[in-house]
C-alpha cells in the first residue's frame, strides 16, 4: 500500500472514500439599473461614458439565441452590396442615440425611438431616464462617434450582428471633461422597413 493509499480515509467497505467536489457557482449577474446609478454617484462625466457598455450588458448575447446555420447562410460572406448598407446604416443610427446634450434632450429621444425595438427600447429608456433627469444639472453632454464598424452575420430573414466600435467624449459647458472613453458593442439589428436594432451587448 503506497504512503497516499494510507492517508486516504476509508468508508465502511474499506475502500477508499471520495470526497464530493462542490458544484462551481456562477456569478451573479449585478441588476443594469443600480449599477448605473452607483457610476452616476462618481460623477455622470463617467456614468454618461458607461451608459452604452451598462445597457448592453443587460440584454442576453446574440450568440445565445441565434439559429444555427452553415456558412453558406450567412450573406455578410458574398453580398458586399448589402454588407456595406448595413454597416452604415446602423453604425449611424447607434451614434445617434448614444449622443446626448442636456440642452436638446428630445432630439436623442427621437433617435432612439426611431431606431430601437424589442429588447433594446426598454432598457435604453430606463438608462435614458437617469440620464436626462441628471445630466442636465451638471451641463453636461456625450458625443458618440462610430470608430469602425463590421458586420459578422447577415442571415437571409433580414437580420444582421455587427461588431461595433465607438469613441465617446463628455463635454461640460463646452469643455471636455477627460479623454474620450472607448467601448465595443455587438449590435443586433432587423430589417424592419429600414434597420432598427434590437439586441446590445457589450463585446
Amino acid at each position: 500500500m503506497s504512503v497516499t493509499d494510507q492517508d486516504r480515509p476509508a468508508d465502511r467497505t474499506g475502500g477508499a472514500r471520495r470526497v464530493p467536489i462542490p458544484p462551481k457557482k456562477k456569478p451573479a449577474r449585478r441588476p443594469l439599473v443600480p449599477a448605473f446609478r452607483r457610476a452616476a454617484g462618481r460623477g455622470w462625466p463617467v456614468a454618461l461614458a458607461l451608459a452604452i457598455c451598462l445597457s448592453a450588458l443587460a440584454v442576453d448575447g446574440w450568440a445565445d439565441r441565434r439559429s444555427e446555420g452553415s456558412p453558406a447562410a450567412n450573406r455578410a460572406l458574398v453580398d458586399k452590396a448589402r454588407t456595406a448598407e448595413v454597416v452604415a446604416d446602423v453604425s449611424a443610427k447607434v451614434a445617434r442615440i448614444f449622443t446626448y446634450t442636456h440642452a436638446d434632450p428630445a432630439a436623442t429621444e427621437r433617435a432612439a425611438g426611431e431606431a430601437l425595438t424589442g429588447r433594446a427600447t426598454g432598457q435604453y429608456r430606463r438608462l435614458f431616464g437617469l440620464v436626462k433627469r441628471n445630466a442636465p444639472v451638471m451641463r453636461l453632454a456625450l458625443t458618440t462617434k462610430v470608430a469602425k464598424a463590421g458586420l459578422i452575420e447577415l442571415t437571409r430573414d433580414g437580420t444582421a450582428v455587427l461588431l461595433v466600435v465607438l469613441d465617446q467624449t463628455a463635454t461640460r459647458d463646452g469643455r471636455p471633461t477627460g479623454a474620450p472613453v472607448a467601448a465595443q458593442l455587438i449590435v443586433t439589428a432587423r430589417d424592419d422597413h429600414g434597420w432598427r436594432i434590437s439586441d446590445l451587448r457589450a463585446a
